[in-house]
């Protein structure tokens, strides 16, 4: 009932102000009809599914739903990730758990942002390791691309052509470089982020001009999910909802109005607030920024024109014409009197263009990565270059046969001039046609790898991976080496060094941060030790070469990903005790699980990491952080002055 008191008062506004009302359908007074919206939206459906299901290759459903895990880019390391979540909510509630599989114990928390949506989709799927729950989550959730784009334009108001035309400008942008690499890397978060913010300014803008139930619902859901996918870009956006509150507001002198609209933006992270105090809470896991990998080196004009952040020439030339058409539209929209949706669009447009472009050409903002908001500024420009296309061919096809050959002859004068000096029309082609496929499953060289492994390494030991620099788009299928293997490792997991708990890694041919080349023997028994290992995968030569010289490693068997490798095990006996004794039974995520716990000198000290809040189940037990070598997270101590049957040592958070 106050949701009609508010519209009544909006109407009684807009009647006072002279406003005038939207044009129906793309500025012109005539409205299709409702089949050819339909046929139109769902041929932009279908075209979106048949391209998503291409890249799973020639037999698409079989693929879709057999067992082999998507190992492109990130997707391995997400897969592995939102197991061990999903596992976790279903047993004890909560994402954030103890997973002592990697790094020799680390917490797995939400502060992994890949991981959330495949969690979602494999905790509705029972909260197993379900390859085939996460590619089909993975699918639905790349289909909610049209879905986003055609909502946010129907709310603000648009007709039937505009709609259409931004959403397949929208897909042409995701089908483009920026889209095609997040999906092929697994990094699609943002982007579907930012298509949910858009979506969410268009419902602010309808839920202005008519406010109603179902309007507040679907701003609850965008901007939940735009909170869900990536935390940090609502607060970015933030000027855009001050803009629109600054703009609209004075005009609801009904208070509930105000009350709604607040309680929608609050309601939107409380549903995230689980999660988002657990987000906050592990942030101290992030190392240090890394350094701007899209910095320019020299930051000119001519080096910003021609920065690979634009994805080439013809790309550019494409970002030019939609932001300079985005420009244009913004002016027609505020002449049609459509200030809020004018002023709303092109901040979310500029504002996203300023930061990707000041990502590449100033170091703070480098560092955060902003360069990545490119493509969001894309999908605002494309709401607007299709109002302004859409609103000059209506103009000029109504003026009769003049405008109408007027605008037949610029379509074709402007489409032979492009075809001929550049390649931009061919760029365009490939967009609406399949691109590469993603990688499904290991392959024999991979597969290999995990049968020696499990034939020449137990579990009462780890096994440290040399993880190798690549880009994001290499595979990070290693990550699911312990659900392939069921064993323990150092490395595999974080390649770029994102945790603090992976600078013991062997990673860019340097371990525990040392270069390998500088370790004498004795350190690299020394390490082994503290960290349980006995064998040792290397990639590269350097490490190849160390571990040759050393006489307590020995070569098990080649290796082959990409480059060959050696598996080597080390002369040494294994046991997960430091200090003491101790056998190691299991760990759920939550409960270390010990038994015949046997103290030296009153403690016993575990090859574990220690976290904050670990308790033991007995009480004569205590858990305390003990300091060995340089490790900069700390092992787990137990003081107790004898002998135990068994000791579970929980994690308390």
């Amino acid at each position: 009932m106050w949701f009609d008191l508010v519209r009544c008062r909006l109407n009684r506004y807009d009647a006072v102000t002279m406003e005038r009302p939207e044009t129906p359908a793309d500025g012109s007074a005539w409205t299709p009809p409702t089949w050819a919206w339909l046929t139109g939206a769902a041929a932009l459906i279908v075209w979106h599914g048949w391209l998503t299901l291409a890249l799973f290759g020639d037999d698409p459903l079989e693929r879709l739903t057999n067992t082999q895990p998507i190992t492109s880019g990130t997707h391995g390391q997400h897969l592995y990730l939102a197991t061990v979540g999903a596992k976790a909510i279903v047993t004890h509630g909560r994402s954030t758990v103890y997973d002592h599989r990697y790094q020799i114990g680390y917490p797995k928390t939400p502060i992994f942002d890949g991981a959330r949506l495949g969690e979602l989709f494999l905790l509705l799927g029972g909260g197993t390791y379900q390859p085939a729950v996460y590619k089909i989550g993975f699918v639905i959730t790349c289909m909610m691309v049209p879905i986003f784009l055609m909502v946010a334009c129907r709310s603000l108001g648009f007709g039937v052509g505009t709609t259409l035309l931004a959403t397949l400008l929208g897909e042409l942008v995701w089908w483009g470089q920026h889209g095609r690499s997040s999906v092929l890397t697994g990094d699609c978060g943002l982007y579907l982020a930012s298509l949910a913010a858009l979506a969410h300014t268009g419902l602010l803008v309808a839920f202005h001009k008519n406010a109603s139930v179902s309007g507040w619902i679907g701003l609850l859901l965008t901007g939940a999910i735009g909170w869900f996918l990536q935390p940090l870009l609502f607060p970015l956006a933030l000027p855009i909802l001050l803009i629109y509150y600054l703009s609209v507001g004075t005009r609801h002198d009904f208070l509930t109005w105000h009350i709604a609209f607040w309680c929608v933006q609050i309601f939107a992270v409380v549903v995230n607030l689980p999660w988002l105090i657990e987000w906050v809470d592990s942030w101290w896991l992030r190392t240090p920024l890394p350094s701007a990998v899209d910095l320019l080196e020299h930051r000119t004009f001519e080096t910003i024109w021609e920065a690979p952040i634009w994805g080439g020439a013809e790309n550019r030339i494409l970002a030019v014409i939609l932001f300079g058409s985005a420009l244009v539209g913004a002016g027609i929209l505020n002449h049609k009197n459509e200030r809020v949706a004018a002023r709303l669009l092109s901040a979310g447009c500029s504002g996203s263009l300023a930061l990707a472009l000041l990502g590449v050409a100033w170091e703070p903002l480098g560092v955060l990565g902003t360069s990545i908001l490119f493509a969001p500024a894309l999908w605002f420009g494309c709401v607007l270059a299709a109002r302004a296309w859409v609103s000059l061919g209506e103009w000029l096809w109504q003026m009769g046969t003049y405008g109408r050959v007027i605008l037949l002859s610029g379509l074709v004068s402007a489409a032979a001039s492009l075809g001929i000096w550049t390649d931009l029309p061919a760029n365009i082609l490939d967009r609406t046609q399949q691109c590469d496929t993603l990688e499904i499953g290991l392959g024999p060289d991979r597969k290999a790898i995990v049968d020696a492994l499990i034939q020449h390494t137990t579990d009462d030991a780890r096994i440290l991976w040399e993880d190798r620099t690549r880009n994001r788009q290499a595979s990070r299928w290693s990550a699911l080496l312990p659900v392939f293997t069921d064993r323990c490792y150092i490395g595999g997991l974080d390649p770029d060094g994102f945790m603090e708990h992976s600078s013991i890694s062997l990673m860019n041919q340097a371990l525990d941060s040392q270069p390998i080349a500088t370790w004498t023997n004795e350190y690299l028994a020394e390490y082994c030790w503290r960290y349980n290992v006995r064998w040792v995968v290397a990639w590269s030569p350097v490490v190849i070469q160390r571990f040759e010289n050393w006489p307590a490693t020995k070569k098990i068997q080649a290796l082959k990903d990409g480059e060959t490798g050696w598996l080597f095990a080390i002369d040494r006996t294994s046991g997960f005790a430091l200090k003491g004794s101790a056998d190691f039974l299991g760990c759920d995520g939550r409960n270390i699980v010990l038994g015949n716990v046997v103290p030296e000198n009153g403690e016993v000290v575990l090859s574990l990491h220690y976290q904050a809040g670990m308790r033991a189940s007995l009480p004569r037990v205590q858990v305390e952080r003990a300091e060995l070598s340089q490790d900069r997270i700390g092992f787990i101590r137990l003081r107790l002055a004898e002998r135990a049957a068994g000791v579970t040592v929980t994690w308390e958070r």
